[in-house]
């Protein structure tokens, strides 16, 4: 019985601190806005979170980041980010097929109608900033003629960016249980579309005037963007956000994928499922507040230092073949112009410094100073490199020689060799007459000498051909006595 009563008594208290373990975990109202850098999980109201730098990718923080999840209208980040990358132009003028009405009851719409004509730039700023299902159908037609091969090609765009836990069913984000993705892979989507100037324009509109052919009259559609961080009229402005997307309906919640700049700090967060609507402006504001609290200021001299190896290289023509380096030369920077500026990397990042390399040499712009072609004095400068930060702040320095590389020896022409001198004839008053007897005298001693020759030939073959002639009949008077013997000898034997 005591034991019994032992066991209850044991089985309420852990009931008991059960019940007592939420009122001790963080929850949304203990974020303290003074202290953004103390951001926890529970201080969100979303399910699943993630907030990455956007230039390296570097994780800043994560919530439930690879859970699978329902990504409702930020759908048309991808959807976006194909029509982009289609062969269509951006002012070429676009009719809208009748696909663009077979939308689900509900959805959210530009409003566009069949048989409208606009240019292509004005329906994917009507359809992203308004998130209408009837600019996705009415997109995934024009692009690859139909909405099931450019679902096709969404699956397949996913599968080449390693969107690993995403796959689509339709353009547009509308439920449906095979369509679904994740916080990572809304993150690393969103960075990828981000490095196009054309989506980056798109999304950080906070609003767009279309101007439709629509029944034979130019009608104009104001859209305003469902992005509230962006409409300094509102509440939940935030003067650092750039976009991008937001997304909603019953099983999905309320979503968003947005992205600040902040001072050459940039952020992609990513916030779904929430129970409210406001809450994501919660969630975003404040993950982008702790996101500035991770980065750490890098002097440029530092950057430029590592960036060495790229920047700092040239090739120099006409260099002596017998230089160690084949005519390339290590550069030296120096006498920098504000190289004490700095910029904000991620701190303790290896993948943040090296983007931060990577920016910088991509930015940065040499001019030189005279051709590079050896000789070259080590000391010399023969260029200029500047940059400009993302504050505006003007960077330059000297780019210097490193060593000496000598020219490639010029090749000395020698004089053409001359045949010697012939002896010339005097000069002679003579008749051409006296001439010609010379020359023909000149003639009959050269065929005198050539009779000669011919006559010395003839007297050798002869005399060789006499030597053959009494060797032949020693030969036969050897061959004559030796029959004899050999008969005299044969005779004696009988007799």
């Amino acid at each position: 019985m005591n034991l019994y009563r032992r066991f209850t008594a044991a089985l309420v208290a852990t009931l008991l601190l059960l019940c007592l373990i939420p009122a001790w975990a963080e929850s949304p109202a203990e974020y303290d806005i003074n202290a953004p850098q103390n951001l926890v999980a529970g201080h969100l109201f979303a399910e699943s979170a993630l907030l990455v730098d956007e230039d390296s990718g570097e994780v800043l923080f994560t919530k439930n980041s690879r859970v699978r999840m329902y990504p409702a209208s930020t759908t048309k980040i991808m959807t976006l980010l194909l029509a982009l990358e289609s062969d269509i132009p951006l002012d070429g003028q676009v009719t809208i097929p009748p696909e663009a009405a077979q939308i689900p009851e509900g959805s959210s719409v530009i409003p566009v109608q069949p048989g409208d004509v606009m240019k292509f730039e004005d329906l994917l700023y009507g359809f992203m900033l308004s998130s209408g299902n009837d600019g996705a159908n009415a997109i995934a037609v024009l692009v690859d003629g139909g909405i099931e091969p450019f679902v096709a090609r969404m699956n397949a765009r996913a599968q080449e960016l390693g969107l690993e836990g995403t796959h689509y069913v339709n353009a547009h984000g509308y439920h449906d249980s095979e369509h679904y993705t994740t916080a990572q892979d809304l993150a690393n989507l969103s960075r990828f579309a981000m490095q196009s100037e054309a989506f980056r324009r798109i999304v950080a509109a906070p609003k767009w005037t279309m101007s439709v052919q629509r029944g034979g009259q130019e009608v104009s559609l104001d859209i305003v963007s469902r992005n509230s961080l962006l409409q300094n009229d509102q509440k939940y402005y935030y003067p650092d956000c750039t976009g991008i997307k937001t997304g909603h309906h019953n099983k999905a919640g309320w979503c968003f994928v947005g992205s600040a700049e902040r001072d050459g700090m940039r952020v992609i967060c990513v916030v779904l499922n929430c129970a409210q609507e406001n809450d994501k402006w919660y969630d975003a504001a404040r993950l982008f507040e702790y996101g500035f609290t991770r980065y750490e200021d890098v002097p440029v001299s530092a950057l430029l230092e590592q960036a060495k190896g790229t920047l700092a290289q040239a090739n120099i023509e006409n260099a002596d073949p017998a230089d160690p380096h084949g005519g390339g030369l290590a550069l030296n920077i120096g006498d920098m112009a504000n190289g004490d500026a700095t910029v904000k990397v991620v701190a303790g990042s290896e993948s943040a410094m090296s983007a931060a390399v990577d920016r910088v040499t991509a930015a940065a712009q040499i001019e030189w100073a005279r051709a590079l072609t050896a000789p070259v004095s080590a000391g010399e400068q023969l260029g200029t490199l500047s940059l400009a930060l993302p504050d505006g702040t003007q960077v330059s320095a000297s780019l210097t020689a490193s060593r000496d590389v000598a020219a490639k020896p010029e090749v000395t022409q020698a004089p053409a060799t001359q045949p010697p001198a012939q002896p010339q004839p005097e000069a002679t008053n003579a008749p051409a007459e006296t001439s010609n007897k010379r020359g023909w005298g000149t003639g009959i001693v050269i065929a005198l000498i050539a009779l000669l020759v011919v006559a010395c030939v003839a007297l050798a073959v002869a005399h060789m051909s006499a030597r053959r002639r009494r060797a032949a009949r020693r030969r036969r008077r050897k061959r004559t006595g030796t029959a004899k013997a050999s008969s005299s000898q044969a005779r004696n034997r009988r007799g």
